[in-house]
Order: structure tokens, then C-alpha cells, then sequence
């Protein structure tokens, strides 16, 4: 993976804590709460999900925060567009949502996805946990380069974190 010039870029980890898990980390130098508006706000989330070149965008960012409310993105890049979408089950800001997402062109059911942020000395630690259906459906996302993917995307969101602590 190329070295990136983001802050904390190599604070960025992916492993398997149980056979149908994935779970992410990575520290941001910022308040929970900027980081929590960076992943919460359809004008922030354009601006870093699945953001991994200049050839990336976002072509659509639906969000509805809310317990039974419905996400979906849509992503752009060289081979085409790609969507994930899902349902919010608990949204408790600025420390923990947890969702549905299915990848809509593979839909082997839904992943049940947590995501909590908690404060280290003024910093924020993201972990995201991804529970899948099955070991091979887990197995499958890793193979994809979900992981690489994630680290790129979180490079940009730290981006956007840094603006809006300047702004």
C-alpha cells in the first residue's frame, strides 16, 4: 500500500477477531464529534468514502440518522458504479452507530456493521466491526481489497477532519 501523507495513516489495522468478523481501527487527531460529522453528513462523506484516486467520486449519498432510517452511496470509478446501502439500528452520536450494509451487485444477505468512537487524549479512535454471514463471505471481503480500500477512504476522511478543525 502506498504511504500516505494523512495523519495516522499507519495507526490503520484490519483483523479477524472471530471467524465471521472484520474489524477495522484507525486513530484521527481530532474531537469525536468532528469525526462523527464527517461520517454523518452526506457533504462530508462525498468528500472521502471510497474516495481511492482522482478517479473516484460519489454519485449519490443518501443518509437518513436515525433508528429504521435507510443509507445507501454510490460509488464511481474506472470500471463503473457500485452501491452499498442499509438501515440504521442504533444511532447514539457521537459514539457508536450500527447498521446493515449490503453490497448491492453481491447480495449474500446483510453484514451487521458497528461502528464506535471513542476519545484518547484528544484524539479519536474509529473500530468498526463488520459481522458477516458466513466465514466465506467474510473470507471473500478481505480477498476483494476491502481492507486497502478502507485505509484509502479513512486517509481522505482525515482529510476532511483536518478542514473542518480548521474551518
Amino acid at each position: 500500500m502506498p504511504v500516505s501523507r494523512a495523519r495516522n495513516s499507519d495507526s490503520f489495522q484490519a483483523t479477524t477477531p472471530a471467524d465471521r468478523e472484520i474489524r477495522l481501527t484507525r486513530l484521527f487527531d481530532a474531537p469525536r464529534e468532528l469525526v462523527w460529522e464527517a461520517m454523518s453528513k452526506p457533504e462530508h462523506v462525498r468528500r472521502w468514502w471510497g474516495i481511492l484516486s482522482d478517479e473516484h467520486s460519489v454519485a449519490a449519498c443518501d443518509i437518513d440518522l436515525r433508528p429504521g432510517g435507510r443509507w445507501r452511496f454510490v460509488g464511481r470509478g474506472p470500471q463503473g458504479e457500485y452501491a452499498f446501502s442499509g438501515e440504521y439500528r442504533e444511532v447514539t452520536p457521537p459514539e457508536r452507530v450500527v447498521f446493515t450494509e449490503i453490497f448491492e451487485p453481491f447480495f449474500d444477505g446483510p453484514s451487521l456493521v458497528t461502528s464506535t468512537l471513542t476519545e484518547e487524549d484528544g484524539r479519536t479512535r474509529l473500530t468498526v466491526t463488520a459481522e458477516y454471514q458466513s466465514r466465506e463471505v467474510r473470507d471473500m471481503v478481505l480477498g476483494s481489497g476491502m481492507a486497502r480500500g478502507a485505509a484509502i477512504s479513512y486517509d481522505r476522511l482525515e482529510d476532511v477532519v483536518q478542514e473542518l478543525q480548521r474551518a
